[in-house]
């Protein structure tokens, strides 16, 4: 059944925003189509929009003392604070409550719907894969999102597509499938209930093993992540901080000149040294005189000419041969047959190429070549000498810097600690690819561990069946998967050439994150733009109708692109909430008015303060008064509303 939420309203009491009331509701009770809230900048937008992500998530039973007192009003002594949300869920009404305890920095919940009343966060459990931190942020929604719905370490897409298109149920079915395969096992008594205990009893150590290897893998790449983004920023504020100091920078940019150019001169020359010392004679004259001597000796030998020529034939018409034997004619007939055997053509070529490497190698002087490699040992220790010398002069300017300025010795300290974490992660990331933790290996054997369990429970069939099913489930849930991700970019990429046709922004894919075609981000209001096509689509496919709650919606964006943009938001949902100032209206409130057709509610709240700006709400008929705040209903003095310090702000 498609679920449907609406908001109808919330209050809050005593806490950081002013205390007031909001009702989006029309007289017959539905709801407006679009309720547009100004709030002037310090008004508690922020904690609003924080309030209700809480009230909707539960998140908030878990917030740490600290947290939940810094939400207390500022200046009060009151130990008490609420914030309350009305909901209709396909219908029925229900209402959230977080009740804060400053004294003891805690947050109850109760849930009020057709049951009655209980003491915790309680959704319809048809709604509460939509009520859930992840999924809230991406209907209550701010410009902080929209940054991250491009960044895969803030926000997991991916994970929102499968739930709005039940994906996910098809991962559940895998789950169930191996569950039911588990109760027939328990079910089946072994011939020995030994064996049985001790094989279900390794399969369950080798699941648990692998689910902890692969929760420890997914733990480590983000904090690698994590850890990787916060490095770059900190060497950007490092280099920011250092650029101030003017004759120092200059400098420090010399030396890292002097010291890179130097330390490829150094490189470049041991190359050249290592080339130098391939040659023997370089590296000692023994080597070079023993070589001459060699060629000398086959010179004066006549080899390898007079041997191949004349050697044999002169032995053959000797009397005797070199070892002292009488030679006669049958040995003379046997020397001249297996001449050809010895010092043929090819060793002939392989001593005339001898000897002419030698003469070209080591030519007439023994020494030129090893005097040429100490030459050059010598120039590469100068440059040595001098690139330690740049190394030391870098250091140096550095460390003046880092000293002269605490800020400076603060992030290069920080650097070098994120440089230590990250090493540290890398070498524990390094087991999972160097074969300490072996998931295929454990995979393998978690295998072999149910085939076993299956034999001796008899129920290696149900085991291939149920192995088969969840083959297909998971090759369904892909296949769904890829073909709702390329619909909904190509839907996306329509509404964004809608929005901005001449700024060739395409989204190509939706892992973790949105992946834009051909670059990794664009400017702020692009990115907003971008993310508004995104979630319009999404929700817009989804049968699923849910609020869509913005803060500043049209901040960021250029003016060409607002009307497109108010045109745009009375169809992301059913129902729009906007946060906004009052330099948000122009060229935007006008265009959403008349795409949701007059069905827009405007309420202005503000801080008591501005006297003049009082007496005029207080003549508008229509407002809210309470301790610190008033809140006015109505488009005449929501688009009148002006405050200097906003303005400035």
């Amino acid at each position: 059944m498609p679920a449907f939420m609406q908001l109808l309203g919330w209050k809050a009491r005593g806490l950081r925003c002013p205390d007031h009331e909001i009702d989006c509701c029309k007289p017959n009770g539905q709801p407006y189509k679009v309720c547009l809230v100004q709030m002037p900048n310090g008004t508690g937008k922020t904690t609003t929009l924080t309030l209700l992500r809480a009230a909707l998530s539960g998140t908030a039973a878990q917030w740490d003392p600290e947290r939940v007192r810094n939400f207390r009003k500022k200046g009060s002594t009151s130990s008490e604070g609420s914030f309350e949300v009305s909901l209709l869920l396909n219908g029925k009404r229900t209402t959230i409550v977080m009740n804060f305890d400053f004294e003891s920095g805690r947050v109850q919940y109760k849930t009020t719907r057709d049951h009655g009343q209980v003491n915790r966060f309680n959704p319809p459990t048809q709604f509460r894969r939509f009520m859930d931190p992840n999924f809230v942020n991406f209907f209550i929604f701010d410009g902080e999102l929209a940054s991250n719905l491009l960044d895969k370490t803030h926000t997991d897409a991916q994970v929102v597509v499968e739930n709005l298109f039940f994906i996910r149920t098809l991962h559940d079915l895998q789950v169930k499938v191996e569950e039911h395969w588990e109760d027939r096992a328990r079910q089946v008594s072994a011939t020995e209930q030994k064996g049985l205990t001790r094989r279900r009893n390794t399969l369950r150590r080798l699941e648990e093993d692998l689910e902890n290897l692969e929760e420890k893998k997914r733990k480590l790449e983000s904090e690698k992540s994590r850890i990787s983004d916060t490095l770059e920023k900190q060497k950007g504020i490092y280099e920011q901080e250092i650029s101030r100091i003017e004759e120092r920078n200059a400098q420090l940019h010399d030396a890292k000149d002097e010291f890179t150019k130097l330390e490829h001169e150094t490189r470049t020359k041991a190359l050249d040294i290592l080339d130098q010392m391939r040659k023997p004679h370089a590296l000692s004259e023994i080597f070079g005189a023993m070589l001459l001597q060699f060629k000398n000796s086959l010179d004066r030998v006549k080899l390898p000419e007079s041997a191949a020529r004349e050697f044999f034939e002169e032995l053959a018409n000797e009397a005797f041969c070199v070892c002292g034997r009488e030679i006669t004619d049958s040995i003379r007939e046997e020397i001249r047959r297996r001449a050809a055997q010895y010092l043929a053509s090819d060793d002939v070529s392989l001593l005339n190429a001898i000897k002419t490497d030698i003469q070209q190698v080591v030519g007439l002087s023994i020494v030129d070549d090893a005097n040429q490699l100490k030459q050059m040992l010598a120039s590469l220790e100068e440059l040595i000498r001098r690139r330690d010398d740049a190394r030391a002069l870098l250091d140096e300017l550095q460390r003046d810097i880092e000293q002269s300025d605490p800020r400076v010795m603060q992030v290069k300290e920080s650097i070098d600690q994120y440089k230590t974490e990250l090493e540290e992660v890398e070498e524990e990331l390094a087991k999972f690819s160097n074969g300490t933790y072996d998931l295929e290996a454990l995979k393998k054997s978690i295998e072999d561990a149910r085939k076993d369990l299956a034999e001796i429970t008899q129920t290696l069939e149900i085991r291939k069946k149920c192995d088969i099913l969840k083959a297909i489930l998971g090759e369904a849930a892909k296949q769904a998967q890829r073909g709702i991700v390329e619909a909904i970019c190509d839907e996306a990429n329509q509404r964004i050439r809608q929005l901005m046709p001449y700024n060739n922004i395409f989204i190509s894919d939706i892992n973790r994150s949105l992946v834009l075609d051909g670059q990794e981000g664009g400017s702020v209001g692009e990115t907003l733009s971008v993310a508004y096509a995104f979630l319009s689509t999404l929700f817009d496919r989804s049968e699923h109708k849910l609020p869509f709650v913005v803060d500043s919606p049209a901040g960021a964006i250029d003016y060409a692109v607002r009307p497109r943009v108010g045109e745009l938001i009375p169809h992301l949902g059913e129902q729009f909430i906007a946060f906004t100032i009052s330099s948000e209206r122009e060229r935007f409130v006008q265009p959403l008015k008349s795409a949701a057709k007059g069905d827009v509610q405007f309420i202005t709240l503000f801080r008591k303060g501005p006297a003049e700006l009082e007496q005029i709400a207080r003549q508008s008929g229509s407002y809210v008064e309470t301790a610190d705040g008033i809140l006015v209903i109505g488009e005449p003095f929501f688009t009148q509303f002006q405050l200097d310090e906003e303005a400035t702000s």
